[in-house]
């Protein structure tokens, strides 16, 4: 039997394939309305001011039980950084990226570290460190085939994607647009390190089969993820990796990136993407849209079935959806705890 355990220790515990005494909860967003409201949150301000932030991502691990600690809200701060045009969304709708760049020569990433949406990442997490030393604090960063992705346009990205796959010319032009990604990942990930992130949790939605083909996801994605990874580890933080969509096809990529945990969708079957990872944990996969209307008895149901396929840590598919209600969320994190204490 495992001694009682903090959040933190839970966590990296988990990431580190050793015992716990109750698989770890997390997740890897915490823009949620109801507490948002609850905490005095106002909008856009809760986006650009770190207490306002981690007031409501508090109350994910404080109220709800949730084991991490994560910030920023979304995945638009490198964008917004660079210069891009993006459309802040309201109290529940996630901000989003509306514009892109023509060639990777235009992304001026001098002064990155100087915009207010990363300066309230870095604050955010140096705050969240000290009011929550015990929880596992997360960055919330959008990964390389993403990030390139958003400096491109996305449809631009699904496009190259196919071209780049046969024409060598084409697949120099791709690599220029991951390099400036990867660029970019590298200063914010150093800067989250430094201010003090457990964890670092990477979002490459794009890289999805639903949106680029598998092959190009081995050819391309697998050593851009790889190398921020490696980066990662080289600067003591261990990292997350989590694709959108049913990435089986890729899952054995993803295991050979090197990330300490991979985060899967409710569309992709538990047992299988255990089997294929090897001794990668794989964690997600419970059906984010019941945290909003979801009975007791099906989030009990979704979670523990996620848990006997063989997942490490509960999570939801993809985020925290911002209309999820605190009874659901503290039902998900029972669920949880009651198979913990049936099968550890």
């Amino acid at each position: 039997m495992v001694a009682e355990m903090t959040s933190l220790e839970r966590v990296l515990a988990m990431l580190n394939r050793k015992p716990v005494d109750r698989v770890p909860v997390i997740t890897g967003s915490t823009m949620v309305k109801e507490y948002i409201e609850k905490s005095g949150g106002v909008w856009p301000d809760y986006h650009s001011n770190a207490e306002m932030m981690i007031n409501v991502s508090g109350l994910m691990h404080t109220d709800a039980g949730v084991d991490n600690v994560v910030a920023p809200f979304g995945m638009f701060v490198e964008s917004i950084a660079l210069g891009l045009e993006v459309k802040m969304g309201k109290i529940d709708i996630q901000p989003s990226v509306r514009s892109f760049f023509k060639k990777p020569e235009e992304v001026n990433y001098d002064n990155f570290l100087e915009d207010k949406f990363v300066k309230n990442t870095l604050d955010s997490i140096k705050l969240a460190k000290e009011r929550y030393p015990d929880a596992a604090v997360t960055a919330f960063l959008v990964a390389p085939i993403t990030l390139a992705g958003d400096l491109m346009g996305a449809e631009n990205l699904s496009v190259l994607s196919i071209k780049c796959l046969q024409k060598e010319k084409q697949m120099e032009k791709m690599k220029e647009w991951v390099a400036v990604a990867l660029e970019i990942n590298k200063i914010y990930a150093e800067a989250c390190a430094e201010a003090g992130a457990d964890l670092l949790y990477y979002s490459d939605a794009s890289a999805s089969p639903n949106l680029v083909m598998p092959e190009f996801y081995y050819e391309v994605g697998v050593p851009a993820d790889k190398e921020i990874g490696d980066y990662s580890h080289k600067l003591g933080c261990p990292w997350e990796l989590h694709i959108c969509g049913d990435t089986t096809p890729i899952i054995e990529g993803m295991a050979a990136t090197g990330a300490d945990c991979l985060s899967v969708e409710q569309v992709v079957n538990m047992e299988e993407a255990t089997k294929i990872a090897g001794d990668v944990p794989v964690v997600g996969n419970v059906t984010p849209l019941l945290m909003v209307e979801g009975t007791e008895e099906q989030i009990i149901a979704e979670t523990r079935k996620a848990l006997d396929g063989g997942a490490k840590a509960s999570m939801l598919g993809c985020g925290t959806p911002p209309h999820s209600t605190s009874d659901r969320l503290k039902t998900w994190v029972k669920a949880a705890t009651d198979w913990s204490a049936e099968n550890l």
